[in-house]
């Protein structure tokens, strides 16, 4: 890489640090234009391209990225980035496998592998791994995050609070550690602290999904309708064989109380543990689908609001 292209690249990195992704990608497409094989250059360009929210554009850059270097680790995690933006988990996660290979003791691509395997359900295995980044990074707030939100995943919200705070410790205000916090609260039952943190990040950076996300879900926890579901749901995730145990369990008592009223001759209490048997099933079909609607709706009335 040249004095010139080294340059360029420090340069649409700092556009991305400081959230102006649109300037990055001209300071890359003028250096593309003269050196169309500069692999660091289409992967940055990719990452630009993800943060304008523009995934199948970003996957093609990473591809270019990789073609060109295959033997890089940054060019491999571009592309699992944008796999991810693609809904496409598995090749990410085969993409960071090849990352780590490369560099295995890249903190972020282990971060980064745990983040995907958060996204695909996989608590443990993101645990995982994000306590494998951590040993090659203890004091990188992003990593501390990213462990941080893997324990509240996995239910553990004691150490996830220790985490976040271990984070903030070294960053006041790492957003996504704030947000982590935020969230943490917001189990606990503190939504106006959930809020409180939600509104702290979104003052210096509006766009911030997680923030958002806290937020809507800060107001959501509090409607009378879905902010049971929210509750009962978030209390069944918070380990992976609890929602199943407890489903099974409600199945096999709700059973049970039926046969019995039936075999004493209560028709009607039959009748009704039956009936309230359809309608929390109905319940547990219908919110989550209308907590995504409401979720969507919520999100885009706050970021167009121009004051906020």
């Amino acid at each position: 890489m040249g004095f010139e292209s080294a340059t360029s690249i420090a340069l649409a990195e700092s556009y991305l640090a400081r959230g102006v992704p649109a300037r990055a990608i001209d300071v890359l497409k003028q250096l593309l234009a003269e050196d169309p094989e500069d692999a660091t250059a289409h992967g940055t360009l990719a990452r630009a391209l993800l943060d304008m929210r523009r995934p199948y554009a970003a996957a093609h850059e990473a591809g270019l990225a990789v073609s060109l270097e295959p033997e890089s680790s940054y060019c491999h995690s571009v592309m699992a980035a944008a796999l991810v933006a693609n809904r496409r988990l598995g090749a990410a996660r085969e993409h960071l496998g090849r990352a780590i290979e490369l560099s295995p003791e890249n903190a972020a691509v282990h971060s980064q592998l745990a983040a995907v395997e958060l996204l695909d359900g996989r608590t443990e295995a993101a645990l995982e791994h994000a306590r494998r980044a951590r040993n090659f990074a203890p004091s990188d707030p992003d990593i501390l995050c990213r462990l941080a939100e893997c324990e509240l995943a996995s239910g553990m919200l004691d150490q996830a609070e220790q985490t976040a705070r271990a984070a903030l410790s070294e960053f006041p205000e790492h957003a996504d550690s704030l947000v982590a916090m935020g969230r943490l609260l917001l189990l606990r039952g503190n939504t106006e602290g959930a809020r409180e943190h939600a509104v702290w990040v979104l003052q210096s950076a509006p766009g911030h999904d997680g923030a958002l996300r806290l937020l809507v879900d800060a107001k959501i926890r509090q409607s009378l309708f879905l902010g049971l579901w929210w509750r009962v749901n978030a209390w069944l995730t918070r380990t992976a064989s609890r929602a199943v145990a407890v489903l099974v369990l409600a199945y096999l008592v709700q059973r049970a109380l039926g046969t019995w009223a039936s075999i004493e001759g209560y028709r009607m209490t039959a009748e009704i543990i039956g009936y309230s048997w359809i309608a929390i099933c109905v319940y547990s079909w219908v919110a989550p689908a209308l907590h995504a609607r409401a979720l969507k709706k919520e999100l885009e009335e706050v970021r167009l609001r121009p004051d906020f």
